[in-house]
């Protein structure tokens, strides 16, 4: 093969490579400095599940913080879920976690077959349409301060299926958030700077 052959070949093999790199820079290029649309969503938090038998725990969570935005010490905490029951009649009967002092359970506890239980928390809306039934649970004196990303973990009792441990982290905050180009506060229209 004559020198100018083998230039020409080197540089037929090199076209490819170059091509690449070419679109990889351009599709690099394409998001830079572009405002996504998840720039201001915010991330969902996944409640603990569990089963045990054919109960189901789903979405456990503990509600949002009222006051703050943890659980302090000592504190109550209640909490968000849906249990189910795809087998014989059962019933929830007892809620309990090493990170609280007890946890007190009313409304409805009984699950009969194909029915499932609502814990609410604080928020007593259901979605149009959603089964009425209604269980209240809530961890009472905290053992220590729980801020949003930890999880504890909470045993359910119930009287046939036996016993389940999910870890409950705390829902995510359902207050309105603040929209960009809100106008300033209170007390800061109208102030000139001097």
């Amino acid at each position: 093969m004559s020198r100018p052959q083998h230039l020409k070949a080197v540089r037929l093999r090199l076209i490819p490579a170059a091509l690449g790199l070419g679109a990889v820079v351009a599709l690099a290029g394409c998001s830079a400095g572009q405002v996504t649309e998840t720039d201001t969503q915010v991330a969902a938090v996944n409640g603990g599940s569990g089963d045990v038998k054919d109960v189901a725990v789903r979405d456990a969570t503990l509600a949002f913080p009222s006051e703050a935005t943890f659980y302090r010490a000592g504190s109550s905490a209640p909490m968000e879920l849906v249990l189910s029951n795809q087998g014989p009649d059962d019933e929830l009967v007892s809620v309990s976690s090493p990170y609280a002092a007890s946890a007190a359970v009313s409304g409805e506890t009984s699950l009969p077959t194909n029915t499932a239980l609502h814990a609410v928390g604080e928020n007593e809306d259901l979605a149009p349409g959603e089964d009425a039934r209604i269980v209240d649970i809530t961890l009472q004196g905290l053992k220590q301060q729980i801020s949003p990303g930890v999880t504890v973990p909470v045993t359910f009792s119930f009287a046939k299926a036996g016993q389940v441990t999910v870890q409950v982290p705390i829902g995510q905050d359902d207050s309105p958030r603040p929209e960009h180009g809100n106008p300033p506060a209170e007390g800061h229209e109208g102030q000139s700077e001097h």
